[in-house]
């Protein structure tokens, strides 16, 4: 919405757009990952105050920028949006409930979006225009500034790993990298998901209405995980989930009828944020020090990212075809991931059970 009114503005191009998101997706996956692998969990506080207002000030600096400048800006915003995301992710991966927790940040997140997304054409976007919504992205950056004055000092040291070392293990990053692809497949189809409805010969209205049920579904999805995730193993959710997928790409590249399109769109969104915290249980699962579980951020957001630029090599200007086979293709690739990773993990508990 806010690229969109900068390119209304005239202080970014339609191209610029696309390169202006995925920059700053970018920015944010490397800067989580970095932080989680660089930044010590103490003097929260103040790493947290830091951030949250270098992100108010990068949106307020917006206000006068366009272009080149414009885009090299948002990157930045990215960064210090990271290191917040950084101590989320840390809360995240230490919890006793990680998939709690994990369900209720992608819910709350979810909803802080769609209420934005509701208010803000409405309310400052309607009187300033996208600096209105620029100012008002400021004032809430700061006010998180304000709000880690009361979040912890520091967090307890994750524990040692039983092998020793402080790296990864290529199990870990299997499991890593299935985040990645899967993530990749997700927003691959939700960026062109109008051009899609386009295709199966809905109007733009109905297109909007599939969106909003998805958004719906996403927040109820990330209510049931919340809810239920405790009860449920992480393994057959993400085969079972990923398989369910795979016939939604198989139904939606079919171009359905309008209301079968709005089903499958729906049971995409709720699939979507169901799925998100059990990502965080199988790493802990695979790495029981946690240090792979700090990491889903920037897996997740750096296929969020890989997803949509791959995807638009692949599209023409009115086929978004491309964009269906390029997550399959994801898809596939990040459940056989999973199944290997899953198999390997139940042979290890089984042998330490012996």
């Amino acid at each position: 919405m806010v690229l969109g009114g900068l390119m209304e503005a005239g202080r970014l191009s339609v191209a610029g757009i696309g390169v202006a998101a995925t920059v700053e997706l970018l920015a944010l996956g490397l800067a989580c990952g970095a932080s989680a692998a660089l930044l010590r969990p103490t003097g929260l506080r103040a790493k947290l105050a830091v951030a949250a207002l270098a992100h108010a000030l990068c949106n307020l600096a917006t206000l006068w920028m366009a272009d080149g400048a414009l885009i090299g800006l948002r990157a930045a915003t990215g960064v210090f949006a990271g290191v917040m995301l950084w101590s989320t992710v840390g809360m995240i991966a230490r919890s006793a409930r990680p998939e709690r927790q994990a369900g209720v940040f992608v819910t709350v997140q979810t909803l802080a979006q769609m209420v934005l997304a509701a208010l803000l054409p409405r309310t400052a976007m309607a009187a300033w225009g996208v600096d209105g919504a620029l100012v008002v992205l400021a004032v809430i950056s700061a006010t998180a500034a304000g709000a880690a004055l009361a979040a912890p000092r520091g967090y307890a040291p994750l524990p040692h790993r039983a092998e020793g070392g402080g790296g990864l293990s290529p199990l870990a990053w299997a499991g890593l990298a299935a985040v990645f692809l899967y993530m990749a497949f997700i927003v691959a189809i939700w960026v062109y998901l109008e051009p899609l409805a386009a295709a199966a010969g809905l109007p733009p209205a109905q297109a909007h209405d599939a969106v909003a049920a998805a958004l719906a579904m996403q927040v109820l999805g990330g209510l049931v995980a919340t809810v239920a995730g405790g009860r449920l193993r992480p393994g057959p959710v993400l085969i079972g989930a990923g398989l369910i997928n795979l016939g939604l790409v198989a139904a939606l590249s079919s171009h359905p009828s309008g209301a079968a399109f709005m089903g499958l769109v729906a049971v995409f969104g709720f699939l979507w944020l169901f799925v998100l915290p059990f990502h965080t249980v199988l790493l802990i699962a695979i790495d029981p020090s946690r240090r792979a579980a700090m990491q889903l951020g920037a897996a997740q957001l750096l296929g969020s990212s890989a997803g949509p630029l791959a995807a638009s090599l692949l599209v023409g200007d009115s086929d978004a075809a491309g964009a269906m086979k390029l997550a399959g293709a994801c898809l596939v690739l990040a459940l056989t991931l999973i199944v290997g990773v899953v198999a390997v993990t139940a042979r290890r508990r089984a042998a330490v059970a012996l």
